[in-house]
């Protein structure tokens, strides 16, 4: 009976053993996806600050389109009326 009760806590402790090392294991993966989750939480936050950077230069090419096309219509603006000053100019000559 003694080499039985001894053979049983023997297989006893092999198993538990056994099943702490698979418990590390899980432990382990476990560590690993939430350290790819963070890196990729970390890379969403990055792309989401570069979208904004992107759309931010954007807003601002656009308002300096609208600028030139202003300056575009005023300088348009005075070369007519120079030119209608010119014909005014050459009728009285």
């Amino acid at each position: 009976m003694t080499k039985e009760g001894t053979k049983t806590v023997e297989e006893g402790t092999q198993i538990s053993q056994e099943t702490a090392a698979a418990f590390s294991e899980v432990a382990k993966a476990i560590n690993n996806v939430v350290l790819n989750n963070q890196q990729i939480s970390l890379t969403a936050e990055q792309q989401a600050v570069a979208i904004r950077q992107v759309v931010d230069a954007m807003n601002s090419l656009n308002q300096s389109a609208k600028e030139t096309a202003s300056g575009i219509t005023q300088t348009k603006l005075g070369t007519q009326q120079l030119n209608e000053a010119a014909q005014n100019l050459n009728s009285i000559v």
